[in-house]
């Protein structure tokens, strides 16, 4: 090892080459042209090294912005001065001891300074992008962060903390404009965003449907025969509606020429399903079969499905089940598809600034309807009755607002008569069928967006089993009771019917407001 003081007052190091005498014996060899034997020439070469120079000690770093120029001082003069690469950095030598270095692309390159004596000094140059302009203007979009922007190889890398994910998506947009142009010399560049959003950032969404069907249907249709004492002098059939088909006919054992009989029991006319009531008089050979209906029918439908999600991520629920279908193939195959219903949300949550969220939110309640139901080979397949919504709202935390509502009312009347005689007073409703049906249906969902944070340790959540008490014997067997009784003197739990989560009175925890504070939060 040596060490050498420079002019400049620094220290140089570094390691001596021992050179054998074989080996100078082949330099002196080669200078005056004389051959030396093969062995000496192998010895000179197994005895070669070498040696790295160590001179950081005389080595300066220097930050150059892309496209910018810097003025460097030195403290010594300088004759001539070098850059390794000029696509990084271009460098002038303005006077002795003062340079210029203009930064050409970001990278890093060496420039290469001589002094007097040939002495040689390095400059590390650093190029990057120059961004305090961008942090001026972010901190002008959200004054409340705390953000800090990094150049690496002509990447702008970002990090702090912001007070919203909008204002870190505009932060983000911005820092777009400071990267440099894509060039076909060098790789394009982008903004790494690894900026933090202060606050909470799960959401409890409590989503509600609540649904009332009201439906009202009066109906009256008469159908029959009338006939005198013979068939054979004339007979009157209705048959209007279709409620009770009428065959009128000899039986098989009858004579022609005689009066039909009029036949009941198995023989006689069938009564369809949807007759009502039939009244008939065997001597006169009359029937009426009648339909005469009132219906009133209420359907309420009330589903709760709750769900919690982190900022920007979606998540889905659904209780219910699944149907299997039939799809045909080719050649005559089926295969099963499977269909699912029941209570469906999906919901994805961002949490703004100032505890406002903007929710994208797809309700759907759908349940069987075997009203609509085909058959395919054997097979009944249900249809599906189903209400859902999708849309996009924003609102602030603990809020609720009805993203969907229906109010729906149907009235239909249908009145069938023979003409002239559907037109007399009383007796004309022999002869008349009507059909009035009333139907409302009223629809609303509603949704309520909460920002949450997990449970602390000491903190309890009441759960739908709480409180269950399996019966005893006397219960079960006396009294047919399949739960216990719920209370039982001490024993009696304690149900949380404020749906709060209880908490130790000695760690009562703070609630403010969300997010950063500003000056008026203090006023």
């Amino acid at each position: 090892m040596f060490t050498n003081i420079t002019e400049d007052g620094g220290v140089r190091r570094g390691v001596k080459v021992r050179v054998a005498r074989s080996v100078r014996m082949v330099i002196v060899a080669a200078a005056i042209g004389v051959s030396l034997p093969a062995g000496v020439v192998a010895r000179a070469q197994v005895k070669f090294e070498a040696t790295v120079k160590d001179q950081k000690d005389s080595r300066q770093q220097v930050s150059v912005p892309l496209y910018r120029s810097v003025t460097v001082e030195t403290t010594i003069e300088t004759t001539r001065a070098d850059a390794m690469s000029r696509q990084i950095a271009d460098v002038q030598l303005i006077s002795p001891k003062r340079l210029l270095i203009t930064g050409a692309n970001f990278g890093d390159t060496t420039v290469v300074l001589v002094g007097a004596g040939g002495a040689q000094y390095v400059l590390d140059v650093h190029v990057e992008l120059d961004l305090e302009d961008l942090l001026k203007n972010a901190r002008a979009i959200d004054p409340l962060a705390v953000i800090d922007a990094r150049s690496v190889r002509g990447n702008i890398l970002l990090t702090g903390t912001v007070s919203s994910t909008d204002r870190a998506r505009r932060i983000v947009e911005m820092a777009e404009l400071y990267l440099p142009p894509a060039l076909a010399d060098r790789p394009a560049t982008q903004v790494q965003n690894h900026l933090d959003v202060a606050g909470e950032q799960q959401v409890l969404l409590r989503c509600t449907v609540a649904e009332v069907n009201r439906t009202a249907s009066r109906e009256l249709g008469v159908n029959g025969f009338l006939a005198g004492q013979n068939f054979r002098d004339g007979f009157l059939v209705n048959q209007l509606g279709g409620i009770n088909p009428i065959n009128i006919g000899a039986a098989a054992d009858s004579v022609v020429t005689d009066n039909l009989p009029f036949l009941t029991g198995a023989d006689g006319i069938p009564i369809a399903q949807a007759t009502t009531l039939s009244l008939g008089f065997p001597r006169g050979q009359t029937q009426f079969f009648l339909k005469a209906m009132a219906d009133n029918s209420l359907l309420s439908i009330l589903a709760e499905p709750n769900l919690v999600a982190i900022s920007g991520e979606t998540a889905h629920f659904l209780a219910g089940g699944e149907f299997p279908i039939l799809v045909p193939q080719s050649l005559g195959t089926v295969s099963i598809d499977f269909r699912q219903f029941g209570v469906r949300l999906n919901f994805t949550p961002v949490v703004r600034g100032r505890q406002r969220i903007r929710l994208r939110v797809a309700p759907e309640v759908s349940e069987l309807d075997f009203s609509t139901a085909i058959q395919f080979q054997g097979f009944v397949i249900p249809g599906l009755t189903s209400r859902s919504t999708e849309t996009t709202v924003e609102l602030t935390s603990g809020q609720t607002i009805a993203i969907a509502g229906l109010l729906s009312e149907q009235v239909r009347g249908l009145a069938s008569k023979i003409p002239a005689m559907g037109e007399i007073p009383v007796l004309g409703a022999l002869f008349r069928s009507v059909n009035y049906q009333r139907s409302l249906t009223e629809l609303v969902v509603l949704v309520t967006p909460e920002i949450v944070s997990p449970l602390e340790a000491n903190q309890k959540v009441s759960l739908p089993t709480d409180g269950r008490i399996d019966p005893d014997d006397f219960e079960l067997y006396a009294l047919g009771l399949v739960e216990g009784e719920r209370c039982r003197g001490s024993n009696c739990p304690k149900q949380n019917v404020t749906g709060q989560l209880p908490s130790e009175p000695d760690n009562v925890s703070l609630h403010g407001p969300w997010g950063f504070a500003t000056a008026n939060d203090y006023r």
